[in-house]
């Protein structure tokens, strides 16, 4: 999968703005977009911060983890 997964978060407003953070933070992601995908865990809906990265999944998130951020790579 060419999606790298940012976090979980309790609404859509901290999901964004978690994404300003990271773009600011990390010059790298400003060619990207973020999406947000809802998810229902245990009654609750968080909502998943995402980016399709292509063939760059592995490498950002490796990057991400050095940093001291959270990153998974999801299947799409």
């Amino acid at each position: 999968g060419g999606t790298i997964q940012l976090g979980a978060f309790g609404s859509e407003a901290i999901a964004n703005s978690e994404w300003k953070r990271l773009q600011g933070r990390f010059a790298f992601l400003g060619g990207y977009a973020p999406s947000i995908a809802q998810a229902q865990v245990g009654g609750k809906t968080y909502y998943r911060l995402q980016s399709a990265v292509g063939g760059q999944a592995r490498e950002l998130c490796g990057k991400l983890k050095v940093a001291g951020e959270n990153c998974l790579i999801v299947a799409n």
